[in-house]
């Protein structure tokens, strides 16, 4: 499985990736609701919610349906990303850590190359190419606050440290390999079709 870190490909910040969309889009997945039960299940800032749900009409994700009273729904695509997400979100992955790693340059492939086993910081950073020692470091600060890794301290000298995917992270990684294609296929179809996105909201 290890051979695979080179085939995750990450999705450009244009696909879904700007923060609190896969919340939204999770939250749809029930079914309609209006903007004052997003505001509320999300505690978010209406400014905030109004901007991240024009971009996921940009995006034609998400549409308002006058005829449900004003309330917002998942489009066909927004729902495949949905129902992508859905099994990874219900195993205990939050919409935000999701998006957190998805978002974040080197978190995809430093979770994938923990795969073959625990590593020490400096056989990561040969595994993933062109990363810094201080991004390295901020990343697996924050992929241990998701707990997704786990550090362990060896009783050496001088002390050592050693990294291991925790069972969130080992779900993340999976998820990950399995949906690339689709995410792939996915941020293509969206730069190919920019106007016909919009066109489908009129």
């Amino acid at each position: 499985m290890s051979g695979l870190s080179l085939s995750v490909k990450r999705p450009s910040p244009g696909l879904m990736l700007c923060k609190w969309s896969i919340a939204i889009l999770a939250r749809l997945d029930g079914g309609p609701l209006c903007f004052s039960e997003l505001s509320r299940g999300l505690r978010v800032s209406n400014r905030v919610l109004t901007m991240k749900l024009r971009k996921l009409m940009t995006l034609a994700l998400v549409t308002h349906r006058n005829d449900l009273g004003g309330g917002y729904c998942l489009t066909e695509r927004g729902r495949e990303i949905a129902e992508a997400v859905r099994p990874l979100i219900s195993s205990g992955v939050t919409p935000l850590e999701l998006q957190e790693v998805l978002r974040c340059k080197w978190m995809t492939e430093i979770l994938v190359s923990l795969v073959s086993g625990d590593l020490f910081a400096s056989q990561i950073i040969e595994r993933v190419n062109g990363i810094s020692w201080k991004v390295l470091s901020e990343r697996l600060k924050k992929l241990e606050r998701f707990k997704m890794i786990q550090r362990n301290v060896l009783g050496t000298r001088p002390v050592r440290v050693r990294y291991s995917l925790e069972t969130k992270g080992k779900l993340m990684v999976r998820w990950l390999l399995t949906n690339r294609q689709s995410l792939t296929e996915f941020e293509k179809n969206i730069d190919r079709n920019p106007t016909d996105n919009l066109l489908r909201l009129t």
